[in-house]
C-alpha cells in the first residue's frame, strides 16, 4: 500500500486551517500520507478575479510541488485556485471544505459543504454537519467543570448587547461548578468590563481573555470541560465542542437576517437535541443533551478513501 502525497493550500486563517488539517489528520488515521502545506498569497479584488480568469483560459501558473501529488486540499476563497491550478498540473485530486462559488464547483472533485449553506445536490458534494475541524473525542472531561466562550460584535450578522448577555452569564454562573470564561478578538471592551465586574468575587471563576490565551488553549480546555456554554455567532467553536464530545450550549444573540446560515445551523442541532439553548435551560435540572461526538473530518476523510482510494479504508 503504497503512500499518499497530500498538498494543502492554507490562507493563514485558523479556522480555515483547522478545517483542512482536521481532514487530513483523519485521513492519516487511515493511510501513509506525506503531507507538505503551502501558504498561498492573499490577494486582493482585482488581483483574486484575474486569477480566477487566468485559471478559467488555462493561462495559471503553478508552483512546482515536486512529483506524484495524489491529493490537494484547501479551505477559504483564496484557496481555490491555488488548489485547482496545482490538481491540473498534477493530475490530482481536488477537495475544498466549504462552499466554492457556483463558476468553480464542478471544478472540484469533492466539496465537502456544511448542510446549512443549503447548496444543491451533485455528484461531487458531501454534505457535513458543520465544518470539519481538529477536535477529537476526549475522555478527560470533568463534569464539575464548565466552559463559557464569547464572540463579539459582527455588524453584518447580529445585534451585541454586553448587558444582555451578563445577565445570562450571571444565571449560568448560580451553577455550582468550576467555571473559566473567555472571550474572542470581536468581544468588545465593555463587555469584558461588565463581566469582570460580575467576578471579582469569585474565586471559583477563571477568567481567560482571548489576548492572554496561548495557541491551543481553547482545544485543552474543550478536553477537560464537559459543559461548554458558547455565544451562537461563535459557531465554529460550537462544532470543535460537539467534536470533542462536549455538552454544548447556547447562549444567544439577535440574528439581523432570520434565514442567515448560522441560525439554520443552530436550528437543525437543536432540532436533533445535539444542543441545548439558554432559553431552555434551567439550572440543576438534567442535562436533556446526550449526544456522540460529531466526526466530519473523519466522515470527509472516508468519502474521499471510499471514492478514490477504497482499499486503504479500515
Amino acid at each position: 500500500m503504497r503512500t499518499l502525497r497530500i498538498t494543502l493550500f492554507s490562507d493563514g486563517r485558523p479556522g480555515h486551517e483547522k478545517q483542512s488539517r482536521g481532514v487530513v489528520e483523519a485521513l492519516r488515521n487511515y493511510i501513509d500520507a506525506e503531507v507538505s502545506e503551502r501558504r498561498v498569497e492573499r490577494l486582493g479584488p482585482g488581483r483574486h478575479g484575474i486569477s480566477h480568469l487566468r485559471y478559467l483560459l488555462s493561462l495559471d501558473t503553478c508552483p512546482d510541488l515536486g512529483e506524484g501529488i495524489d491529493l490537494v486540499i484547501g479551505t477559504g476563497s483564496q484557496t481555490h485556485i491555488p488548489v485547482l491550478s496545482a490538481a491540473r498540473r498534477y493530475r490530482a485530486k481536488a477537495v475544498v471544505c466549504m462552499s466554492p462559488p457556483i463558476h468553480l464547483i464542478n471544478r472540484f472533485d469533492l466539496c465537502c459543504v456544511p448542510i446549512h449553506d443549503e447548496l444543491g445536490d451533485g455528484d461531487n458534494i458531501f454534505r457535513t454537519v458543520g465544518p470539519p475541524n481538529t477536535a477529537v473525542p476526549s475522555s478527560r472531561h470533568d463534569r464539575d467543570r464548565a466552559l463559557i466562550l464569547i464572540g463579539g460584535r459582527d455588524e453584518t450578522s447580529h445585534e451585541w448587547s454586553s448587558v444582555r448577555l451578563v445577565e445570562d452569564i450571571a444565571k449560568l454562573l448560580a451553577e455550582d461548578k468550576r467555571w473559566t470564561i473567555s472571550t474572542s478578538p470581536r468581544t468588545p471592551e465593555d463587555t469584558e468590563m461588565l463581566i469582570r465586574d460580575q467576578i471579582r468575587d469569585r474565586e471559583d471563576i477563571s477568567f481567560q481573555p482571548y489576548s492572554l490565551t496561548p495557541p491551543g488553549w481553547v482545544e485543552e480546555q474543550y478536553r477537560i470541560n464537559e459543559t461548554v456554554w458558547i455565544t451562537a455567532d461563535s459557531v465554529s467553536m460550537v462544532y470543535e465542542a460537539l467534536s470533542a464530545g462536549c455538552r454544548v450550549g447556547i447562549l444567544p444573540v439577535r440574528w439581523k437576517k432570520s434565514d442567515n446560515k448560522f441560525k439554520r445551523g443552530l436550528d437543525y442541532l437543536g432540532n436533533r437535541r445535539l444542543i441545548v439553548r439558554f432559553e431552555a435551560y434551567q439550572p440543576g435540572a438534567p442535562w436533556v443533551s446526550d449526544h456522540e461526538p460529531l466526526n466530519e473530518s473523519d466522515r470527509c476523510a472516508r468519502e474521499i478513501l471510499r471514492r478514490w482510494w477504497p482499499t486503504h479504508t479500515a
